[in-house]
Parts: C-alpha cells; structure tokens; sequence
C-alpha cells in the first residue's frame, strides 16, 4: 500500500501516464508515483478521471472515493477480485458461532476500551472501563450501546444525539465514511468477501464486515472531532480535506505506532488469521493521541 492521501477539491483532470498519476488543473500540474497512492478523494464533480486511470488504481489497490452533490462519499472504488486464495471465502463462511461470537466480543471491548481513552485525553474518568471488561460472548447484554450512550454524552454534551442533524454529526459521518471505505478495501485485498458480516447482516448493505470491523477505529474519528472541530459551524472544503487526513494519524497495534491506514490492514489481516486458526482474540488498536505519522 502506498502513504498518499489525495483530495480532489476543485475542478481537475486525473490520469496516469508512465506510472505517473498526474493532477491537474487550471493553476497546476502535480504528478505522484502510483506505487506510493494510498487512496484519492474526488469531491468535485466537475473533474474528470480517465477509465485506464480507474484501472490502474483498481489494479494498484488505490481506493478511490467519489461524492455526491452535497460533496459527501457517496461511493467507493475497490480492488475485484485480486486475491489468489479463494479458501478464504471459505473460512469466513464456514467460522463457527462460538468463534463469531467471541470475535464480536474482542471488536466492542476494543471499541470500548478507545472510547474510555477518547474521554481520558479529553480530561474525562474511566466511565467506560468497567463496561469493557464486562462485554460478553456476542456482547450479548447490548453493552454497546450502553457506552455509546454515556460516552457521546460525556464527550459533547448531555443533550447531543447520534441520530441528530447537525454539524457534529456532519464530520462524525464524514469520517466515519472515509474509515468504512479503507476497511472495505483491505476486507478486499485480504480476500474476504465484505458483505459478510459478523455481527451486521442486512441483506441490502455490500459492507456488512466493513461496519463490523469499524468499529474500534470510530473513536479516532470522534477525538478529532473534538479536538478541532467542535466550535466550527460548517462542513468546509478546507475542513473535509483536515478530516480525511485523519487515516495518516497514529495508532498502536503491538506496542508500535502505525497510521490509521496500516493499521486498518494489520487488524483485518488479524481477523483473518483467527478465522483460519479458530483463535478467538484479535490484535487491538489503541488510541494514543492525533499525532500524525511520521516517515522516515
């Protein structure tokens, strides 16, 4: 996977020439090794990009988001079919329902656990720890959503509501897509089949897995939020092209530090190796601060 990041926010033309992508517009050119393109944002609608430039990205593993005319992803570009090992498909069908069980278990204790550190860094208390250590098999008690009650409360105030319109909740869910999209793609290049899920499963969502193995990464999305976001009162091109950037911030996986976007691939990769072993714990992500990841 490559470490670019590219947001498309005004009127420009894409195209790849000698493994060159190059983007330009009635300013300037810029041009980018392919190999080092992680993912493109293209929020304009007024751009164009050529079906040999979407080619290569799908070939290359680039995920490619486009959006509506409220500028907001409404679609993604995954890999099809790149995977060589079509047994995977057959792990994820075949798991058996202790081990989905408990693998939904690892993913809210996790999302939990980042959760009580968002309100910790935030000058918050361990509310949440006790509810972590209490999820069972399944998260059968809705533990869940007992967090998510007290925690959005906690972290923005004692009226605010997920399913609100608002401008809080505008960036929430912008972030939250950008996170869904880079999850779908590794679900994909690890050979898994993302309309699969573990614990979601409407039959007319292609991500199901997706929402599934989202969940620990969401609270990243909520502390940027917080941190940087809270008194603005409208979703900016300049705000957007901010949030996106959040998948270059840090995380720790194993005692390392790693972005947000190796680190969405390690967990997937992890995952799957617990469906191949039957080991019932994935590797957990840890919040650690919004600190942006840097290369050597």
């Amino acid at each position: 996977m490559g470490y670019i990041n590219i947001f498309v926010g005004n009127e420009a033309h894409i195209n790849i020439k000698n493994n060159q992508v190059f983007l330009k517009n009635s300013e300037q050119q810029n041009d980018y090794p392919l190999e080092d393109i992680n993912s493109v944002m293209i929020e304009n609608m007024s751009g164009s990009i050529s079906n040999y430039t979407l080619s290569q990205f799908a070939q290359n593993g680039v995920l490619v988001f486009v959006c509506d005319e409220k500028h907001l992803p409404c679609g993604v570009l995954l890999p099809y079919c790149q995977h060589y090992n079509i047994l995977n498909y057959n792990h994820q069908i075949g798991a058996s329902k202790p081990l989905i069980k408990q693998l939904w278990q690892n993913v809210v204790k996790n999302k939990i656990r980042n959760q009580n550190e968002v309100l910790n860094i935030c000058g918050g208390n361990d509310k949440l720890k006790n509810l972590a250590d209490s999820v069972l098999s399944d998260d059968s008690s809705n533990v869940e959503a007992t967090a998510s009650q007290i925690y959005f409360k906690e972290l923005f105030n004692k009226d605010f509501k997920r399913r609100n319109d608002n401008i809080i909740n505008a960036f929430l869910n912008y972030g939250y897509a950008i996170i869904r999209g880079f999850v779908a793609r590794s679900i994909v290049v690890h050979g898994l089949m993302p309309f699969w899920g573990i614990k979601h499963s409407n039959q007319f969502n292609q991500f199901n897995l997706a929402d599934d193995l989202m969940e620990p990464f969401r609270p990243i999305v909520d502390l940027f939020v917080k941190i940087y976001l809270d008194k603005e009162t409208a979703v900016t091109t300049e705000i957007k092209t901010r949030i996106y950037n959040i998948i270059n911030i840090d995380v720790e996986v194993d005692g390392k530090m790693q972005t947000l976007s190796n680190a969405i691939d390690i967990y997937v990769e992890s995952f799957l190796e617990c469906l191949k072993t039957n080991k019932r714990e994935i590797k957990q992500i840890k919040i650690v601060g919004l600190n942006v990841h840097k290369y050597e």
